[in-house]
């Protein structure tokens, strides 16, 4: 798969393994164990951080001897869930406390690069995104707010004025804050509807706000899976939707019809471009939305994705 600068331009640490997570559910040694087989091999590129809750950080100490000698572990750590603006900042502050601990421990082997919040369900105030940036700045990684739209009468008007603090903040920083959506589940209800996903791809584009996406995202192009009863997103069509939205300043119909679109002839990969239909993007262009806006997908699989994007080029032939 490397052979393509297209495609390496596009897969280039795109999956951030969160083995932990549901489905999977695995136990910390398991995980970690599938992850070191990960970074250690040929397709090591493709590999994003380790997900890992603030829960378990400190576990990782008994696996040190694993990665000294042959690869920093990246780490993306997700923050825990809160109800109120002032039980995220109690959280945060005491999240905060245990990953500066942690890395003062284990600096010599473990980078964490990534702190992921899932916002509490209001509206950010600028004084909360401000403590997060300082916290995240403090000790030294990027900062990524999960906007929890998907269980709300209001979903729409939520998202709007989220995505606008967030704007709102960005403004005056020269740091950046970032915006992860989810994209699926374990149930048909816990997945967000194509309207809702591309709402919020829509958002983050025209705002230029660095976007990632979590969950459901086994799957290069959309189709029905009976283990969930539903449609399930393809990583194919929203990673394309993203990007061209990023690119094209495309409407949320358009990027609604992408990250609906189930034929996978639609979705095209040469050499030297990546395309939609007739809507195009070349390496360079792949690379530098990638690399500054399109982040990544956390997924409890390494192997599935990977595995069903091959399948689909060696249908295609050369």
């Amino acid at each position: 798969m490397k052979g393509l600068p297209s495609l390496h331009a596009f897969l280039s640490h795109l999956i951030d393994y969160a083995g932990l997570f549901p489905p999977a559910n695995l136990e910390l040694d398991a995980a970690i164990q599938n992850h070191f087989k990960y970074v250690t091999s040929e397709d090591s590129w493709i590999l994003g951080p380790f997900i890992i809750p603030i829960t378990k950080i400190h576990e990782l100490q008994a696996y040190a001897d694993l990665y000294k000698d042959h690869q920093v572990l990246r780490l993306s750590v997700v923050g825990r869930k809160s109800g109120t603006e002032a039980e995220c900042l109690l959280q945060l502050q005491e999240d905060l406390e245990q990953i500066q601990y942690f890395m003062n421990q284990q600096q010599d082997w473990v980078k964490v690069e990534t702190l992921e919040v899932p916002l509490p369900p209001i509206v950010p105030s600028q004084y909360l995104l401000q403590k997060m940036m300082d916290g995240a700045k403090r000790i030294g990684v990027n900062l990524f707010c999960e906007v929890a739209f998907l269980e709300r009468d209001d979903w729409h008007q939520y998202l709007t004025n989220s995505i606008e603090a967030i704007t709102h903040f960005n403004a005056t920083h020269h740091e950046p804050l970032g915006v992860k959506i989810r994209t699926g589940g374990i149930k048909a209800e816990m997945i967000p509807s194509t309207k809702q996903v591309a709402q919020g791809i829509s958002l983050c584009s025209q705002r230029k706000l660095p976007l990632k996406f979590t969950a459901g995202l086994h799957h290069p192009i959309r189709m029905y899976r009976d283990e969930v009863h539903a449609e399930m997103h393809g990583f194919l069509n929203i990673f394309m939707a993203s990007m061209l939205a990023y690119h094209y300043s495309l409407d949320a119909d358009v990027i609604e019809d992408i990250i609906s679109d189930e034929r996978d002839d639609h979705f095209v990969i040469h050499d030297d471009h990546l395309a939609w239909k007739e809507l195009h993007l070349t390496s360079q262009e792949v690379r530098a939305l990638r690399n500054q806006f399109v982040r990544s997908f956390g997924s409890c699989s390494f192997d599935e994705p990977r595995d069903e994007l091959l399948e689909l080029l060696n249908k295609r032939g050369p």
